[in-house]
């Protein structure tokens, strides 16, 4: 009985972080559909030296896009061939739907970092403040890193405590 309830709060929280993945990554893909029609583009801040003004804001946009959906698309591979990946435990009868509930949840909150992640960068690229020199910039690559590690090692955890 003890293990049904943990399998129906995890199905529960994998139904509701795939949902809000699926519109994460709607809103991903309207950020950029936004942002990439507003055309012709402004003209960069005289004496910008920024991605934007070095190689378009177009080209910025789209390279922000594909990166953020080809990671996001790696995970939802990931999500849906359980196999190609190697769980922290050893996977027997008894916890396979377990191991397999808790790895998806973990995917799930990877991929809803990254749309976050990409679409702050887009909107920044609209904005025409991003830098790869700034303070900013790397704070938010070095937040989302920690975010992403945080949930590997939740993950980890996790799965150890459920063998």
């Amino acid at each position: 009985m003890k293990r049904e309830i943990k399998l129906k709060v995890l199905r529960n929280w994998r139904f509701v972080l795939e949902w809000a993945t699926f519109a994460g990554i709607i809103c991903m893909t309207a950020t950029f559909a936004l942002t990439a029609s507003i055309l012709p583009m402004p003209a960069p801040p005289v004496g910008a030296d920024g991605l934007v003004a070095k190689y378009g804001m177009r080209t910025v946009l789209f390279i922000l896009f594909a990166l953020g959906g080809g990671l996001c698309g790696l995970l939802f591979l990931l999500s849906r061939f359980p196999r190609l990946y190697k769980y922290p435990v050893k996977i027997n009868a008894d916890n396979v739907e377990l191991q397999y509930h808790i790895a998806k949840i973990a995917l799930c909150a990877g991929q809803l970092i990254a749309v976050v992640v990409t679409c702050v960068l887009m909107l920044r690229v609209y904005n025409q403040n991003i830098t790869t020199d700034s303070a900013d910039f790397r704070d938010m690559l070095i937040q989302s890193g920690i975010a992403g590690c945080a949930v590997y090692f939740i993950y980890f955890l996790t799965a150890r405590k459920f063998r």
